[in-house]
């Protein structure tokens, strides 16, 4: 197994690409610039927001001098594993850990990596004839699939028209990957591929022929392609033993090396409004528990 230290966060997350910027702007969002970061302006009540900045660049927020008398508070992920700025820790936007893919090595050094249960399952969904295909225009089969997925695994998706959105955006930047048995779609994914780094950023997979194995073919596939387009890193996107294990397990056995960010945080920045905002929180959260 490879242990090389790989310098992954040394590198713009898709979050903070020109790209996935001009998505959120299509999508009905504002974008700010502080120092060389993004963020993106998330509506709170009456004409209070606050400002999101996802792996930004930490250095900004201990310069930030921002003139937004709107604004409440500055929620930000540094793209590092550690902070020791200015900020109180929260619940997390974006994963706080994952597995990272270093693209630089061969496919059979990768392949090598991988736990064998893994490389057997890619080669058994390729003998029995699971067939892969990207096209971006059969975003509802993705959906069919995400249906049956939250259903069966009892988690919350984005609304249908967030992942149709994405689908339509840019098929250079984000691509559908399906993967076909018996002219069926059985598993599916959104892939992005950013200028260094290939992020897996949601997958769904049907009930029926679970035994072809199709999604570890499906990420082989987004990996040797992220890998073919020369980019540096393949992301999983997000793990977690406690929150996902079915999930998490599947990621592990791609090898990698796993990666932690510092976590979310925010900046209050008026301490009354922020209050406010803490104290509707808590009571809409306590409604949600009783219905």
């Amino acid at each position: 197994m490879n242990n090389k230290t790989i310098k992954f966060q040394e590198y713009p997350s898709f979050l903070q690409s020109k790209e996935w910027l001009d998505f959120e702007r299509q999508n009905g969002h504002q974008v700010s610039q502080i120092g060389s970061s993004y963020f993106i302006q998330k509506h709170l009540f009456g004409r209070k927001h606050y400002l999101y900045g996802p792996r930004i660049n930490g250095d900004d927020i201990t310069k930030m001098k921002l003139s937004d008398p709107a604004a409440v508070f500055v929620r930000f992920e540094p793209n590092s594993s550690s902070w020791t700025g200015p900020g109180r820790r929260t619940i997390d936007v974006q994963p706080k850990e994952t597995i990272v893919l270093d693209l630089s090595l061969s496919e059979e050094e990768i392949l090598a990596g991988m736990h064998q249960k893994t490389r057997y399952n890619i080669r058994l969904a390729e003998k029995k004839g699971v067939r892969i295909v990207i096209d971006n225009g059969r975003i509802e089969d993705f959906l069919h699939l995400m249906e049956e997925t939250t259903n069966r695994d009892n988690f919350s998706a984005h609304s249908d028209d967030h992942y149709r959105a994405m689908a339509r955006f840019n098929p250079d930047f984000i691509q559908l990957i399906l993967a076909e048995y018996e002219g069926r779609v059985i598993a599916a994914g959104l892939f992005c591929f950013s200028d260094s780094v290939a992020t897996y950023l949601h997958g769904a997979s049907a009930n029926e022929f679970r035994q072809v194995m199709a999604p570890y073919l499906l990420q082989w596939t987004a990996i040797k392609k992220a890998k073919s387009a020369g980019l540096k890193y393949y992301d999983f996107y997000g793990i977690s033993a406690v929150k996902w294990p079915g999930v998490t397990r599947f990621k592990q056995g791609f090898g990698g090396q796993a990666v932690e960010y510092a976590g979310t945080f925010d900046l209050p920045l008026s301490p009354i409004w922020y209050l406010v905002y803490r104290v509707l929180r808590f009571v809409n959260r306590l409604i949600v528990k009783k219905i």
